[in-house]
């Protein structure tokens, strides 16, 4: 059927409009990101390159960068392979994965917010549950200063991004190996494949394309990481838990720097193109093959 030139504008027109306003706000910040913006009243005053160069030499700036390099490694591969695990094992137990399923589920419905604060009673140093359970069984030599300690307080906020969000993984790992045709599987056992075999020489190269999906929303989060860290530790100690998106918001509409808050914007948009590219071309040559 022939689609009226006019219906099929009526159509696009609110999707290149959403697109527009994006790439114009994306424009805006660049073009914010070169002046020397401070206050709530706009300052066009061109700056160039100056906020950039501020940040670059800021050792606040490369913790937070350092701190999201973490995230992206400790985070991420933890989070799609659990959540490919979980799905590969519940697959062999349907019965199970129907009471079990829901359940891992259920922690990406809860508002970020509530993850945060379960988390910061658990890893609380005086009171919190995890030190007093580990008085209980008389492991106090396990006791630690959890989100307290400059060291490993990021690693408890990750820990709880982990629990939060590998049902997100294990949910589309789950639709896509249910698209596999059984009988590749059963070919697999017939000729003597172990489970382990199956898992690593057909489910993974079968599922590639929910893997592209997956690790890429998985570095997203890691890249716009907020919630987690207001909530937890506020950055702190110090500002050794500090991420670049909390750090683009203290920046922003704390100090009142919008160009410099702008600039960290633009290093975070930059940052995502570097590390989801090559991520995704990588993977969908995989898949091609």
């Amino acid at each position: 059927m022939r689609v009226k030139p006019y219906t099929l504008f009526v159509f696009l027109l609110p999707g290149f409009t959403i697109v527009g306003v994006l790439y114009y706000m994306l424009i805006w910040t660049g073009v914010v990101s070169t002046t020397d913006w401070i206050g709530m009243a706009p300052v066009w005053k061109f700056a160039g390159f100056k906020n950039y160069i501020v940040l670059f030499h800021s050792p606040r700036f490369w913790t937070n960068l350092k701190n999201n390099m973490i995230w992206l490694v400790v985070f991420v591969v933890p989070t799609g392979f659990i959540g490919m695990i979980l799905a590969y094992m519940l697959d062999g137990l349907p019965r199970l994965s129907k009471f079990v399923r829901p359940i891992f589920f259920y922690p990406l419905v809860i508002a970020p917010v509530v993850t945060a604060t379960l988390w910061a009673w658990i890893f609380e140093p005086q009171n919190g549950v995890l030190n007093n359970l580990l008085s209980l069984m008389h492991l106090d030599f396990l006791k630690a200063g959890w989100i307290a300690d400059p060291k490993i307080a990021i690693y408890c906020m990750i820990v709880a991004g982990i629990w939060q969000n590998f049902g997100f993984a294990l949910v589309l790992y789950t639709a896509a190996i249910g698209e596999i045709p059984r009988d590749h599987i059963d070919a697999a056992k017939v000729d003597g494949a172990t489970s382990t075999q199956i898992f690593f020489h057909i489910v993974i190269p079968e599922i590639s394309h929910a893997t592209i999906v997956v690790f890429s929303l998985l570095v997203l989060y890691t890249l716009k990481v907020f919630d987690l860290v207001w909530v937890m530790t506020g950055g702190g100690p110090g500002y050794a838990t500090e991420v670049l998106p909390y750090f683009m918001y203290r920046v922003t509409f704390r100090q009142l720097m919008v160009g410099e808050g702008a600039a960290i914007a633009m290093i975070i948009l930059l940052m995502s193109f570097v590390v989801l590219v090559p991520i995704s071309k990588w993977m969908m040559e995989r898949w091609a093959r």
